[in-house]
């Protein structure tokens, strides 16, 4: 464990994600490799999901996981991991920062040689980029269009199950109610109110990404990339 910024106070919720990134920035082979295999495809799916072409996102996001551990374009830098504080999981952390790179990049590509300038700008701080408008840029990762379609698709899956198995995971998720009790009321055995949960879990899911896929083609998401987007900020 290093003692660098991120391993001062854990907050108990996200202690896991400040452990890896302290394991990633001290150079665990075992720690860099898992940041790189978890959060390179993801954040990749996470942009082709918003119509940033494939190539484009692979190098974004080569950047950005470089970056992660110091190597950027001008030479070695402070680790953008280091900047991570635990305030809320890595994962939306790290797709909040990916995507306003992404958003930084096409302000650049749209204002370049319209950038405003001042008579006092030798005393201005900060990048000139900064003082451009950006509210014509989709500047929210989860627009109104992608977070209707996602409620509407886990309201179906949800729709999709049977009254019964609905009631099961209303008491055990929303009222907190133990499989002991839930299989005492229903008169059955604890393993079968165990297997209705769990089966009812992987049909929601799976359902919820049927109905994503067919309502659009183009938005490779995954399961756990809906759970991460959920997570970034969506309200269904």
């Amino acid at each position: 464990m290093t003692n660098g910024p991120s391993s001062e106070l854990k907050p108990l919720k996200y202690a896991p994600d400040l452990d890896l990134v302290d394991r990633a920035i001290a150079g665990e082979a075992a720690a860099v490799r898992e940041f790189q295999d978890t959060y390179r495809p993801m954040l990749e799916r996470v942009l082709m999901s918003r119509g940033v072409d494939r190539v484009q996102a692979e190098d974004l996001v080569a950047d950005i996981i470089a970056e992660s551990f110091g190597a950027g374009k001008n030479g070695t830098t402070r680790p953008l991991l280091e900047k991570f504080e635990g305030r809320s999981s890595l994962s939306t952390w790290m797709i909040r920062t990916t995507w306003n790179r992404w958003l930084d990049l096409k302000r650049r590509d749209k204002f370049r040689g319209e950038l405003p300038s001042y008579q006092d700008d030798d005393d201005r701080s900060g990048d000139q980029f900064d003082r451009v408008a950006g509210a014509d840029l989709d500047e929210n990762l989860l627009d109104n269009d992608l977070s209707e379609l996602m409620g509407r698709a886990i309201r179906e899956a949800f729709d999709s199950l049977g009254p019964e198995v609905l009631l099961m995971l209303k008491l055990s998720y929303i009222h907190g109610i133990s499989q002991a009790v839930i299989a005492r009321m229903w008169q059955c055995d604890q393993t079968r109110v165990s297997r209705t949960l769990t089966s009812a879990r992987q049909q929601v899911a799976t359902e919820t990404m049927k109905r994503i896929r067919e309502a659009d083609d183009s938005l490779q998401l995954e399961w756990e990339d809906f759970q991460k987007l959920c997570a970034a900020g969506l309200e269904l």
